[in-house]
C-alpha cells in the first residue's frame, strides 16, 4: 500500500518572498506523481500571522529527505505542526512556478496574504517599525543586600539615561542557572560597574568578588572597562586588585550624574 507523507515547513509571514525559490525547486526537482501536492497555508489573523509551506509525498520520503538535507538543511527542523490544525487557514496549491510568483508578493492584499511583508510595510510607514531592543553593555556587580537602597536606584537612573544595563534581578528567572546567566552577562558587557560597600566585601557572599575576578580576566583578553563606585566602604577594606582603579563616589545618590557620564565615556571608546 502506498503511504502519504506530509511535510509542513514553518516560514516567516513577514518575509515570504524569499521562500519562492524553495517552492520552485521542489516543483522542478520532483515529479508530480511523487510530490502530489505543493502548497502554502496562511493565517492572516493580524494578532497571529502564520505561514507554512506544505508538501505531500506519495511513497518513500527518503529521496526528498536526502534532497532537503543537501540543499535546505535549515528546513529540516520540525515543529510538530499538523495539517489538521491549519484547515481553517487560506490554502493555495501550486501547479507551476508562475503561480508561486503570483502568490508570494510583498504587497499583500491578495487571496493568500492579506498583509504586506514587514520590511515593505516599514519602508512605507517608518512609524510602525518595531522598537529596538538595546543590548546590555553595562554589568552591575553588587551585594544583594545593597539592592534596594543603592543598586535599584542606580540601575533606574542609568536606564533613564539610555544606558543598557545587566542586573541579575531582571535577567535571571526562576529555574535558570545563576552561574551561567551571570557569566553570559559578563561576556556580553563592555563595562563592569562594581558597587563597593561593606556588604560587597562580606565573606558570606562570594559572588561580587568572583564577578570582579571574572571581569578582570576579561580585561586581559578583550577591551572591557571597569568602573568602581565607592558607596561608603572604608578604602582600607577595598581589595588590593581594585585599589589600582580610581573610583567614583555614590554620595547617597548625588554622584549619579558623574557615574552615568563616566560610563558613557567608557562605552564610547
Amino acid at each position: 500500500m502506498i503511504q502519504d507523507y506530509i511535510y509542513i515547513f514553518e516560514c516567516d509571514y513577514g518575509s515570504r518572498v524569499k521562500e519562492r525559490q524553495f517552492v520552485k525547486e521542489i516543483l522542478r526537482t520532483f515529479d508530480k506523481n511523487y510530490a502530489t501536492m505543493v502548497g502554502a497555508v496562511v493565517n492572516n489573523n493580524p494578532y497571529c500571522l502564520e505561514f507554512f509551506i506544505v508538501v505531500n509525498l506519495e511513497g518513500d520520503p527518503v529521496k526528498f529527505e536526502r534532497w532537503l538535507r543537501g540543499n535546505y538543511p535549515e528546513k529540516i527542523k520540525r515543529h510538530n505542526v499538523f495539517l489538521k490544525d491549519t484547515l481553517s487557514f487560506n490554502v493555495l496549491t501550486f501547479i507551476d512556478e508562475f503561480m508561486v510568483d503570483l502568490a508570494f508578493v510583498r504587497e499583500g492584499q491578495g487571496f493568500l496574504f492579506h498583509w504586506p511583508e514587514q520590511e515593505f510595510l516599514e519602508s512605507l510607514y517608518p512609524q510602525y517599525k518595531r522598537m529596538k531592543r538595546n543590548m546590555s553593555k553595562v554589568f552591575i556587580s553588587h551585594s544583594s543586600k545593597d539592592k534596594e537602597l543603592i543598586v535599584n536606584p542606580l540601575n533606574a537612573y542609568l536606564q533613564a539615561q539610555s544606558i543598557g544595563t545587566w542586573l541579575d534581578s531582571y535577567e535571571i528567572d526562576y529555574g535558570e542557572n545563576i552561574y551561567l546567566k551571570i557569566n553570559e552577562g559578563i561576556e556580553t558587557a563592555k563595562v563592569g560597574v562594581f558597587v563597593l560597600t561593606e556588604n560587597f566585601f562580606d565573606n558570606s557572599s562570594g559572588w561580587p568578588i568572583t564577578e570582579f575576578s571574572t571581569f578582570f580576566m576579561g580585561l586581559m583578553k578583550c577591551n572591557k572597562k571597569v568602573l568602581m563606585v565607592n558607596a561608603g566602604v572604608d578604602p582600607e577594606k577595598i581589595d588590593s586588585m581594585m585599589k589600582v582603579y580610581r573610583y567614583l563616589t555614590w554620595d547617597e545618590g548625588k554622584g549619579l550624574p558623574e557615574i552615568a557620564n563616566a560610563i558613557k565615556r567608557k562605552l564610547a571608546t
